[in-house]
């Protein structure tokens, strides 16, 4: 009797933790984009509007309007965030934004994105908890409800705009690690 007690003492404890286990996600999202030869092939050719441009645009319209930071930039006005410039030369930076007022501080959120290379567009995300007092402090992980707060709007004006959403390296990995 005593040998099962304990291995269903360390099952039913390792059940309990896990299912206490916060949802915890990364603070950066990766989005999958057209290559711009693509999008100007699209865009020459008149048959189809250009993944992100406004149905109805003409052939030479949808070719400017497809530029990738100009994407990005109307992507990220749509879904309500407000761009600022930035140090670094291949970003693009937004505004700080309050996303929750709580008692004692406050949850605030700004955000860089960067193309990289042809074919991925990658979201830094950068939260912080900005208390009453001054102090200020960085996220580590982006929770549920946080991510609840702005992703979903973002998602979809960045799909409007001709970038799909890849996720994390994590949620993309589909190979079996042995």
């Amino acid at each position: 009797m005593k040998r099962l007690c304990a291995p269903a003492a360390l099952l039913g404890a390792s059940l309990f933790i896990s299912a206490c286990a916060p949802s915890l996600a990364p603070l950066y999202r990766d989005y999958d984009r057209p290559s711009s030869d693509t999008l100007l092939a699209i865009a020459v050719s008149g048959t189809v509007d250009p993944p992100g441009a406004p149905s109805g645009m003409t052939p030479d319209e949808g070719a400017v309007a497809s530029t990738v930071p100009e994407r990005i930039v109307a992507a990220l006005n749509e879904a309500g965030w407000d761009t600022t410039a930035t140090d670094l030369p291949h970003a693009i930076a937004t505004k700080e934004r309050v996303l929750r007022q709580w008692g004692l501080y406050r949850i605030t959120v700004y955000m860089e994105v960067t193309p990289l290379g042809r074919d991925h567009v990658r979201i830094y995300i950068h939260p912080f908890r900005k208390y009453i007092f001054g102090r200020a402090s960085k996220i580590q992980y982006l929770t549920r409800p946080i991510r609840s707060r702005f992703m979903p709007e973002l998602d979809e004006a960045f799909a409007k705009y001709g970038l799909k959403p890849a996720g994390t390296p994590f949620e993309r990995d589909d190979t079996v690690l042995r």
